[in-house]
């Protein structure tokens, strides 16, 4: 899994380069105030930080696996662990087994990834103030937030629906999957149509798109799938 973060960070990172390097003006705002206003300009290569930071992250979480990996082999190899089968919660995230260690790394560089392209469309718009446009960004969050989320409890073996425990479903794996599925889908469906409401927004410089964003996101990606998963229940 974290070669695979690693991989489409780098992709990521690509077009990030390539957007910065073609579409960018050579001078752009490289600073915001407290207020949200344009304090400082700069080289517009000074976003690359920006689009170095979520393959960084990856690039250290995909180093850590493959030394503990290393670690651990030469262990077996000396013999050291042949009476032990436990590993502590640090063991197991820094190997990458665990679901929590892949959770946790995919979210840790898809925010960050997130972050990346809000900063450069900020840059490639000019926009002189960041609290305009606050509320489409917030939006933009939030449903990269659900479509990562629904998509990493997707066949989990936690009775969790988008992080949400439904502990009704703990006595019927088939129904749990079929709800899991439903809400993956529902989910980045969801996280979709926000994304698009807060760039329609930006468009029509109007904020009802992204109120109704919000309302979409709450029920299409947390109220649908928990109302499907009781009446799976109830139908089992």
């Amino acid at each position: 899994m974290r070669k695979l973060i690693f991989t489409l960070s780098t992709v990521n990172a690509v077009l990030n380069l390539m957007v910065i390097g073609i579409f960018m003006p050579d001078e752009v705002i490289t600073l915001y105030s407290p207020s949200g206003l344009a304090q400082l300009h700069g080289s517009k290569w000074f976003y690359l930080i920006y689009a170095a930071l979520p393959l960084l992250i990856s690039g250290v979480f995909f180093l850590l696996e493959i030394t503990n990996e290393k670690k651990k082999g030469a262990d077996e190899d000396g013999g050291e662990r042949e009476d032990s089968d436990e590993s502590s919660p640090v063991d197991e995230f820094l190997s990458g087994h665990s679901r929590k260690s892949d959770n946790a790394d995919m979210l840790c560089t898809w925010f960050f990834a997130v972050i990346s392209w809000v900063m450069t469309g900020l840059a490639l718009n000019e926009i002189e103030n960041i609290g305009v446009i606050m509320p489409s960004i917030i939006v933009v969050m939030l449903s990269a937030f659900i479509i990562f989320t629904s998509s990493l409890y997707s066949g989990g073996e936690k009775t969790q629906i988008c992080g949400i425990e439904v502990k009704w479903l703990s006595d019927d794996s088939s129904a749990l999957k079929r709800t899991q599925r439903i809400s993956t889908m529902l989910g980045v469906m969801s996280g979709m149509i926000g994304v698009c409401l807060a760039a329609w927004s930006l468009v029509v410089n109007n904020n009802l798109p992204n109120c109704i964003a919000v309302v979409e996101l709450l029920i299409i990606a947390f109220l649908i799938p928990l109302l499907y998963s009781r009446l799976t229940k109830t139908n089992s």
